[in-house]
């Protein structure tokens, strides 16, 4: 049962794509959308929103675009700039523009901050700042699929990139990097640094700062993983690091397909790819190499250097055959882009075809004495069923800022344990949600070795990790199943009483003599080869045979008598026939089913037959009457 998560719902007037948090006020939203050129009277639109409340969305500012241009396919929210927030929106010029060839699709508008609204005014206001043509293609099919800004730090500038999308076709893949205007700057259009090209198109992108001036950005196609270095005056790469591998074992052609790709730390990346033919879903966690290893192509060719390593992975649930968006979160960033990432969690939350959002937690190690960094316990939190109704068309996750520690002189009441917001929006019912992960603290034991270990905040819910459930079942299964053939197997070769009937359901080829006996077998006679009632019996019948009875009277027939020596007791014995001490001798086919039955008896109870002997030991037996058996037959 999932956990209680608190979450807000609001249903906009347009269809809704594209979702980011304000980096510096988780309680600002940006959503975008529409319903493009001229469709059906849906207009595109750009709507800022207060999500501070945990069970209520609220409006704060909101702009209607252009009806003759396309809807708002991608946003990101960025920096200060005098009184507003900056938005970067990708929304495709008019049909006719692009046709001449002409296409701005990367946007820049600015939302006044509430508090600096004009008094008397109706909201804050949101106006467009620049347009900007980075990508080529003016395929009318075409349009900006992605968009990413690398995470801010203070006093760095950040890097951009987009990537092309098209309608049916790969047709002119590019990606374009920019750099992002500093904060306070009178230019707010991107400054672009260049353009790749590519024979397939990017299925995600992430750029990630690693050094004061450097960055890296990384994407991914349907099998493989690049990675571009960005210096300050020059850009390497992209190189292959990672391809998808065929599964060998199955024989089948196809493989899984990259979806989304997110940087963890500058050593860790994090991949969501679908299994073929809907099978499901697998996140993948991916050790990078170092930059200074990537592009050697003959080392990377032989396997040696430059190429990622997988470093875990997890299953998304079963009711999950494709997924299709994921989000990430660092609860502990490192306070600067050249400051070492410490021990971390990450929270991870993906999107499947069903309308779900699978919550994930991944922890990230330091050593303390070596530069060894590890991703461990990749683990479920929750599953949100059916959050909107239809396909998940965006997500996102709140930038977290530790609450401030309280003074020791402060008199104000402790606030309320901090949440991480998470933010998905639906295209069919344009519908935000907004859901409330709870937080908290904890404070790590400290090494032997190295520098104390500050206090971090962790999702407040509990992870799941791998049950060994299944595995148990499954092993107890074998096992019941070993140990009821390996009875079987044993009852048929005569070695272990019966307790299932194998005898009964096996040819009489494959039957050995009953060896488990030991205390039953006990002989009347010792005059049997292998110690037993019927062994004596033949035996003494071969030698009566050969004497033709001149020792032991007349007939030499042998007979097996009840009550031994003495009448009445329930041993059973080997004697020369004497019809008037014996009775009539009979044999086994020639008895009633009363007197069968009480030799049967007779027998068990002596210890000389037992049912999974069968009846086949009675023939060529001759058998003494039991007293009363045939007086009450004949009555």
């Amino acid at each position: 049962m999932a956990p209680a998560i608190p979450s807000a719902e609001l249903r906009l007037s347009y269809p809704l794509y594209a979702v980011d948090f304000d980096p510096q006020d988780a309680n600002r939203l940006a959503v975008g959308g529409g319903g493009g050129p001229a469709r059906s009277g849906v207009g595109n639109k750009i709507t800022l929103l207060d999500t501070s409340r945990e069970d209520s969305l609220q409006i704060v500012s909101e702009i209607e675009l252009s009806r003759d241009e396309d809807s708002v396919n991608t946003l990101a929210v960025g920096s200060r700039r005098r009184n507003s927030i900056l938005l970067y929106a990708g929304i495709n010029s008019a049909e006719a523009d692009i046709k001449k060839g002409k296409n701005e699709h990367f946007r820049v508008l600015a939302a006044e901050l509430p508090s600096k609204a004009k008094a008397g005014a109706a909201g804050p206001n949101i106006t467009e700042l620049s347009r900007s043509a980075l990508l080529s293609s003016t395929d009318l099919e075409a349009y900006q699929r992605v968009l990413r800004i690398s995470p801010p730090f203070t006093g760095s500038k950040q890097v951009g990139a987009v990537a092309t999308g098209t309608i049916g076709r790969a047709k002119d893949a590019q990606i374009a990097i920019f750099d992002v205007p500093p904060a306070g700057s009178n230019n707010p259009a991107p400054s672009l640094r260049g353009k790749v090209e590519l024979v397939k198109e990017a299925m995600d992108v992430d750029v990630l700062q690693t050094s004061d001036e450097d960055y890296q950005l990384i994407y991914c196609d349907d099998y493989d993983i690049y990675a571009m270095n960005i210096s300050k005056t020059d850009t390497t790469g992209p190189h292959c690091i990672f391809t998808m591998p065929h599964d060998e074992s199955s024989g089948a052609k196809a493989r899984p397909s990259f979806r989304c790709i997110r940087y963890l730390t500058t050593t860790f990346v994090l991949a969501v790819a679908n299994l073929p033919n809907a099978g499901g879903a697998v996140l993948q966690g991916f050790r990078l190499p170092r930059p200074s290893d990537m592009g050697k192509e003959e080392e990377a060719a032989a396997g040696k250097r430059g190429k990622a390593r997988l470093a875990i992975s997890a299953h998304l649930p079963r009711s999950i055959t494709r997924a299709t968006g994921l989000a990430v979160r660092n609860l502990s960033p490192p306070p600067s882009p050249s400051a070492r990432q410490g021990d971390t969690q990450f929270v991870v939350a993906v999107t499947g075809q069903d309308s779900s959002i699978t919550v994930y937690t991944v922890e990230h190690q330091t050593s303390s004495v070596s530069d060894v960094n590890l991703i461990t316990k990749l683990h479920p939190v929750t599953t949100l069923k059916a959050v909107h109704q239809g396909p998940i068309s965006g997500i996102a996750f709140s930038h977290f800022i530790p609450p401030p520690k309280p003074s020791s002189s402060s008199s104000a009441p402790p606030t309320r344990a901090p949440h991480l917001k998470l933010a998905s929006v639906g295209s069919m019912a344009n519908t935000l949600v907004v859901h409330s992960l709870p937080l908290k603290k904890v404070t790590p034991a400290n090494l032997p070795r190295g520098p104390p270990r500050p206090p971090r905040y962790v999702l407040g819910l509990k992870s799941h990790g791998p049950s060994p459930r299944d595995l148990i079942i499954f092993s107890a299964v074998v096992f019941a199943t070993l140990a009821l053939l390996l009875q079987g197997l044993l009852e048929v070769k005569g070695l272990a009483r019966p307790l299932i009937g194998a005898r009964n359901f096996t040819p009489v080829s494959w039957h050995a003599e009953p060896a488990y006996r030991s205390h039953h077998d006990r002989l009347i006679s010792e005059k049997g080869k292998d110690g037993s009632l019927f062994a004596d019996y033949r035996a003494r019948s071969a030698q009566l045979a050969t004497t033709k009875g001149q020792e032991d009277g007349d007939g030499g027939l042998v007979v097996l008598h009840a009550g031994g020596e003495g009448d009445g007791d329930d041993s059973v014995s080997v004697h020369v026939h004497d019809e008037e001490k014996h009775g009539q001798a009979r044999r086994w086919d020639d008895m009633g089913r009363a007197q069968k039955e009480a030799w049967k008896e007779r027998l068990k109870k002596a210890g000389h037959w037992g049912e999974e002997m069968g009846e086949a030991v009675f023939k060529g037996v001759l058998f003494g009457e039991i007293a009363g058996v045939v007086g009450a037959m004949v009555r």
